[in-house]
C-alpha cells in the first residue's frame, strides 16, 4: 500500500526526510495500537541471526497484527523501531529499506529508530511498535472541494442537456397537485 488516508506533512523548512515523514495529520477513526513485535514465529522462537532478518520477521508480525485488527500498513500513523544492534542497523539501511517497502509499500509515517541496551527477549535484536488509525467510513467517502464541484457541474450539465427533461410538463403539474 503506497497510499494513506492521512495527510503527510513535510515542511520545506526542515531537511528532506528519508524513510519517514516529519508529521502526519490523522483522519478521524478507530485507533489500533500494535504492541512490540519481535522476530518471533507462532511457536515463540526468535528467527534470524542478523538485524535484517529479524527486522523482516518483526515487521511481518506487525503487519499481521494490523490486519487482524482491521488495519492496513497505510493506516499506520507512528512507528518506533528499537534495536540492540544500532551499528548493524545503520550499516544495513539500504537493505532494511527494501525489507520495509516489501511489507509497508512506499508509505513512510513518522517513525524513529532507537538504539537500546536490551530488549525483553534476549535473543531479539529488533522490536517494532506502531499505532494505526483506520478512518471512519463516512470520512473515507467524503469528497474534497474540487471533486464536489466537478460532481455539481456534471449534474448541472445533465439537467441542461435534458436528461430529466423527457417528462411532459403536464405530468409534472399533475404530480405536484396543480
Amino acid at each position: 500500500m503506497d497510499r494513506t488516508p492521512h495527510k503527510i506533512i513535510n515542511p520545506l523548512s526542515l531537511a528532506e526526510p528519508v524513510g519517514y515523514a516529519h508529521a502526519l495529520m490523522v483522519t478521524p477513526g478507530r485507533t489500533v495500537q500494535i504492541g512490540g513485535q519481535t522476530a518471533r514465529r507462532p511457536d515463540g522462537a526468535v528467527v534470524g541471526e542478523s538485524v535484517v532478518q529479524q527486522f523482516d520477521q518483526a515487521l511481518a508480525n506487525a503487519v499481521e497484527a494490523l490486519r487482524a485488527a482491521g488495519a492496513e500498513p497505510g493506516h499506520v500513523v507512528s512507528m518506533q523501531v528499537y534495536t540492540t544492534a544500532i551499528r548493524a542497523y545503520r550499516v544495513n539501511l539500504r537493505t532494511l529499506g527494501s525489507v520495509y517497502r516489501r511489507h509497508m509499500g512506499r508509505y513512510y509515517p513518522p517513525m524513529s529508530v532507537v538504539g537500546v541496551t536490551d530488549l525483553l527477549d534476549p535473543a531479539a535484536l529488533v522490536e517494532v511498535v506502531c499505532t494505526a488509525v483506520v478512518p471512519d467510513m463516512r470520512d473515507a467517502d467524503t469528497l474534497d472541494d474540487e471533486e464536489a464541484w466537478e460532481l455539481v457541474e456534471e449534474i448541472d450539465e445533465s439537467l441542461v442537456a435534458g436528461r430529466f427533461g423527457d417528462r411532459e410538463p403536464a405530468a409534472e403539474h399533475q404530480r405536484s397537485g396543480s
